[in-house]
């Protein structure tokens, strides 16, 4: 084998190992640092049902991270973030000109604090505020 094809093969296996450390992780920590670092796309999770719990790949590790969406121009649609297997943070939808459309706080799955909508300027224009995935009230900013 020529020393070019050598070297393609190590570039592309680089290449896959690389985006295998992407989505899973090479720790099993659910420490909030290692929250912020792993990123992969929303149709990679797999719910299960059963346990109530987003994984990756193998449903043996749940998953902590963020996950994102993107429009075909490559924009981001969607991003959300998970702690152990469980929908926990923000999840914000952006418009194809990456101006925000919503930003809905979680806790355990649950919609939990304020859920934020934006007009198309950016601005804040409605507000409802949920209890463990429950409407408790509506307001307008």
């Amino acid at each position: 084998m020529s020393y070019f094809k050598k070297l393609i093969l190590v570039f592309v296996g680089f290449a896959i190992f690389q985006c295998m450390i992407q989505c899973n992780g090479s720790e099993k920590s659910n420490s909030e640092s290692s929250f912020a670092t792993k990123n992969c796309h929303c149709n990679d999770l797999i719910y299960d049902e059963l346990y109530n719990h987003f994984y990756i790949e193998d449903r043996t590790l749940p998953y902590s991270g963020s996950c994102y969406e993107k429009y075909k121009s490559g924009k981001i649609k969607l991003t959300k973030e998970f702690l152990n297997g469980k929908l926990h943070g923000n999840m914000f939808r952006y418009r194809e000109d990456s101006s925000k459309i919503s930003l809905v706080e979680f806790q355990n799955n649950f919609i939990e604090g304020r859920a934020l909508f934006f007009d198309i300027q950016g601005n804040d224009s409605a507000v409802q505020y949920f209890k463990k995935g429950k409407l408790v009230s509506v307001g307008h900013q």
